[in-house]
């Protein structure tokens, strides 16, 4: 413990020593209060076993379908209802804002051309050394501490002693000492100054005693491995698409300057663009931000198009804009041709709409009347209301609480069935179909014991949440708060 390193620390925090420790005191005495309350909440084995079964309960349901769809059809829609209903719902029928674009679009890989033997060996020469491997030495070494020893050693190597055996017995570096000394393979830019400044040129030559910074070294060259260079016609392939790569790369950025010169110099149109690259330009459909077409689904080119920059007054066309380079390889300069800002749809393209709308929501008040009808008569005991209204109900199927169904859902809000007659009641399945279920039986299901016990987890949790915020708001209103003077006086 570094009692320096503690006080500056908690000075930097804005704390003395005696200020810090009565910090952590109040600290640990408020954990202690927050611990009794939420490590100590509980469930008795009575309320699990209640819990579980109302979590795990299923249900036997059987359901009559009115079908809305087929009562749409023979509903009306008068001119006047789906007027009002235009007029009183334009939010719902917006046209979103529209663009028709006219682009350029500049790629380098169309660019590319074949490469001339001259290019090749040109690009070749003078990237001779991307394909070559420099000269590699390969060293032995032994390392002494002093140098005593290291003398020694050199001696002994003159005298005809194994360098191997000596580095292993003798060499302070554990790891070349384990290999007789050995190095392994190094060019020169992994070889150490040291062995650099050594100058040794021939196999097994020895070099004399060098100091370096981990102590002495005696070194020995055990071999050399000339400079090594891939002839050109190995790598001619390789070569070529290099060159092929850079021209059109340089055939690219020599395009994109000639398109920017000439769309700044005609503003009003892309056709000297066009005629500078030697590129057609393309035009769009009316598109919104919701229909890219896919050759300028890019960031960088709807935000050009919707951003508002380019865009003329009253939906006349706009200026060029700059080049917009995509993924480095390729580039786009466009317009716009034409706008149309958001606006209501006329009620001529949306009536169809609207009349199938007003058709649909009277199809599903007739549903939800003729439901409620048939619920009150099932309910009183007239069991052929159903086949009266030309329904029947499907086979009994079993559903659980956990269904997302909306049918299902409205089954655990019914209350339990009695005297072997079914519970009744009203939903709505996925498709918007008005539904009669019955509810014949309910019954306990069965949940693992690992499900259950994070079910008691997290109720236990959120039940402490609840004792603890009670606690806190009980506090706040018993708290007695000085403050001014009467703070200052106490």
């Amino acid at each position: 413990f570094d009692n320096a390193k503690y006080n500056g620390l908690i000075a930097s925090m804005g704390f003395s020593a005696d200020q810090y420790a009565e910090a952590l005191r109040k600290q640990l005495a408020t954990q202690q209060l927050i611990n009794a309350i939420a490590n100590t909440d509980f469930m008795l084995k009575g309320e699990t076993s209640k819990l579980v079964d109302l979590v795990s309960q299923q249900r036997e349901i059987r359901q009559a379908v009115i079908d809305v769809n087929a009562l749409a059809t023979k509903q009306t829609a008068s001119d006047d209802e789906i007027n009002q209903y235009y007029q009183q719902h334009q939010s719902s029928f917006m046209a979103p804002e529209q663009f028709r674009v006219s682009y350029i679009k500049m790629d380098a890989a169309s660019l590319q051309e074949n490469a001339s033997e001259a290019d090749i060996q040109s690009w070749y020469d003078q990237h001779k050394a991307d394909y070559s491997q420099p000269q590699r030495n390969r060293y032995s070494i032994i390392q002494t501490k002093t140098e005593a020893d290291a003398n020694a050693v050199l001696d002994a190597l003159k005298k005809g002693e194994d360098f191997a055996t000596l580095a292993k017995s003798k060499s302070i570096d554990p790891i070349s000492a384990r290999k007789g000394g050995d190095m392994g393979w190094l060019e020169p830019n992994t070889t150490p100054d040291e062995l650099k400044n050594a100058n040794l040129t021939q196999k097994g030559q020895l070099s004399g005693v060098i100091k370096s910074s981990v102590g002495f070294l005696v070194v020995r060259l055990d071999d050399i491995q000339p400079e090594q260079v891939k002839p050109l016609a190995e790598v001619h392939d390789a070569v070529a698409d290099k060159v092929k790569q850079e021209k059109a790369v340089d055939a690219f950025y020599k395009m994109q300057q000639k398109v920017s010169e000439a769309a700044s110099n005609d503003n009003e149109s892309l056709a000297g663009a066009a005629q500078a690259s030697g590129l057609k330009v393309v035009e769009t459909g009316w598109i919104t931000r919701d229909n890219v077409p896919a050759d300028l689904d890019f960031d960088a080119v709807k935000q050009a198009i919707f951003n508002g920059g380019l865009t003329g007054q009253n939906g006349a066309p706009g200026n060029n804009s700059d080049i917009i380079s995509v993924d480095g390889d390729r580039a786009f300069v466009l317009r716009i041709s034409e706008h149309k800002p958001e606006a209501v749809k006329p009620l001529d393209q949306v009536k169809a709409q609207i009349a199938d709308s007003l058709k649909h929501d009277k199809a599903t008040q007739q549903a939800k009347a003729q439901a409620d009808k048939l619920l009150t008569e099932l309910k009183a005991g007239k069991q052929d209301a159903l086949q009266a209204a030309g329904l029947t109900l499907s086979a009994s199927k079993t559903v659980d609480r956990n269904a997302q169904d909306p049918v299902a859902q409205a089954a655990f809000n019914l209350p339990q069935p009695a005297d072997n007659k079914p519970s009744w009641g009203v939903s709505e399945d996925m498709q918007g179909n008005v539904v009669l279920v019955a509810l014949d039986k309910v019954s306990a299901g069965n949940m693992p014991q690992a499900q259950i016990d994070e079910m008691v987890k997290g109720v236990t949790q959120n039940n402490a949440q609840i004792a603890f915020e009670a606690l806190l708001e009980n506090l706040r209103k018993a708290a007695k708060i000085k403050y001014g003077a009467a703070a200052q006086n106490q």
